[in-house]
């Protein structure tokens, strides 16, 4: 039952394809094709409730041995990764719907979604790999489609970069299966023993997948691509298609040896990848682009949880990160499209009262204030951390503060006005409230208080007019010059990922 969750995407994307090139009406088509396009994404919904009923189940396609065959499953480890990405992308279809002119960015949608769900579904490392790639292909083609200006050049970093680290993913998927004989996650976690040859393997593979996630600092090619991206293709790239190599990384750290000098040397890059990413959002005035830095740092809190320990800190973290950093994107994206702009001092969400309450909704939950479902997963990978770990987060969280309150800022000023389209980002907004009143009810007044004095905070910085600076944390230069600079780079960082695991 599992791979019908993959299945019914796939068909609808095939079908919204063949309905889109062999109707010549255009009234038929426009009326069938986003009907199809919502049906594909909303119908593995019934699928995934009648699996759950049996969680956690495990299942071998076509009845093989799991030596063999291909092995599914559905457990706490994916549950919440697919409970996400089938939230949003069905949010997301109930937005775009009629957004598109013609059919192949719907179907492109669909082949997404069964890509995202076959890779969380998967037990096994290179049926992990083909559907990574599967959503990783849409993802580019959504970027490439873009009307954005710089789009495809944005979607051509994109595609070098994630076609690199595919290259080196399935190399050190080759051999891990030379040294254990499987590819099958569980039997290789019971075969895998240290050596040389597994650790050039998990070295190579985690720098694949933070490179994959944009993962600072080889996170060059995503604020381009999530930026420039149209607005339900931005929402789906920052929430769901990075998570993807999330999932990969946690599968690594069930299956393979990884030491502690690893781990503590993934810790160091989640802070940085958590600063960097709050560096470089607050110093944009486009405020899509700061969205998408602020994924940059989101990540780093996901990595952190994963490297310490707190495995469902991580999990529970990325789930909310689908929630609230989908919301944003839909909401941010929706007055760029009617205001005509995506600079921070024009755009304005006064007049559009769903918008304004999506908006600070979504923006509460964003830094992990409680009773937001934020504040859940990130209190779990608090638990997991000491000295100077602690100190760490909580400067983080108030530096995420300080550029979610300057988005709010200039958003709140007046500006031009449009329709918008509120009531998806608005419901992504109040699921994360409720969610996390479900799992955590009650209010942290520690929260409060930090908001409170870093808003004092913002009030000072700007009148200085330091925060009205802008900062690209790129290597700058010539496209193909900064493009071969930051493939050194990523190079630079596998030996050391590979160095930094051959010490444990």
């Amino acid at each position: 039952m599992i791979p019908v969750l993959v299945a019914v995407p796939l068909l609808f994307a095939f079908m919204t394809v063949l309905v889109d090139t062999v109707i010549r009406s255009r009234r038929i088509r426009a009326g069938m094709v986003p009907l199809l396009y919502i049906s594909g994404s909303l119908l593995p919904w019934p699928v995934l409730l009648v699996s759950y009923k049996g969680t956690p189940v495990d299942e071998i396609v076509g009845g093989w041995t799991r030596a063999g065959g291909i092995e599914v499953a559905l457990n706490g480890y994916n549950f919440y990764f697919i409970l996400g990405a089938l939230i949003l992308f069905s949010a997301v279809s109930i937005y775009s719907a009629g957004h598109f002119r013609t059919g192949k960015e719907y179907s492109v949608i669909l082949l997404m979604e069964a890509g995202v769900l076959g890779a969380f579904i998967s037990r096994d490392l290179f049926n992990y790999y083909i559907y990574m790639e599967i959503a990783s292909v849409c993802a580019f083609i959504l970027t490439a489609l873009s009307d954005e200006e710089g789009a495809r050049k944005a979607a051509f970093r994109y595609l070098v970069f994630s076609l690199t680290a595919s290259y080196l993913f399935i190399f050190a998927t080759g051999i891990i299966y030379l040294k254990t004989g499987y590819l099958n996650l569980e039997l290789i976690r019971q075969t895998a023993r240290p050596s040389r040859e597994i650790i050039t393997a998990v070295g190579m593979a985690f720098s694949a997948l933070l490179l994959k996630a944009g993962v600072f600092p080889l996170h060059f090619w995503l604020p381009d691509a999530h930026s420039r991206a149209s607005t339900p293709a931005s929402a789906l790239l920052s929430g769901v298609v990075v998570k993807v190599p999330v999932y990969g990384m946690l599968l690594l750290f069930y299956a393979l040896p990884v030491g502690p000098v690893m781990r503590n040397a993934l810790t160091v890059v989640a802070f940085l990848s958590i600063f960097g990413g709050i560096a470089g959002a607050l110093f944009q005035i486009n405020a899509k682009r700061l969205l998408a830095y602020s994924t940059v740092s989101q990540l780093g809190y996901i990595l952190l949880g994963l490297s310490t320990g707190s495995i469902y800190g991580a999990i529970y973290y990325s789930l909310a990160h689908m929630l609230f950093k989908g919301g944003l994107f839909l909401s941010v994206g929706s007055l760029a499209d009617a205001q005509g702009t995506k600079n921070m001092r024009e755009l304005s969400y006064r007049g559009n009262r769903g918008v304004m309450a999506a908006l600070l909704l979504l923006s509460l939950a964003l830094p992990g204030i409680s009773p937001f479902i934020t504040a859940y997963g990130k209190k779990l990978i608090l638990s997991g951390l000491s000295w100077p770990g602690v100190p760490l987060l909580y400067a983080a969280t108030a530096g995420t503060m300080l550029y979610i309150i300057k988005l709010n800022y200039h958003l709140a000023g007046p500006g031009k006005r449009g329709s918008v389209k509120a009531p998806v980002s608005l419901i992504l907004g109040l699921l994360t409230l409720i969610s996390g009143i479900y799992l955590s009810p009650s209010l942290n007044p520690a929260d409060w208080m930090l908001l409170l004095l870093t808003s004092v905070v913002f009030m000072l910085l700007r009148k200085t007019g330091i925060l009205e600076k802008t900062l690209h944390l790129t290597l700058a230069g010539e496209f193909g010059r900064e493009v071969n600079m930051q493939m050194m780079l990523f190079f630079l960082f596998v030996l050391g990922m590979m160095l930094i695991q051959g010490l444990q």
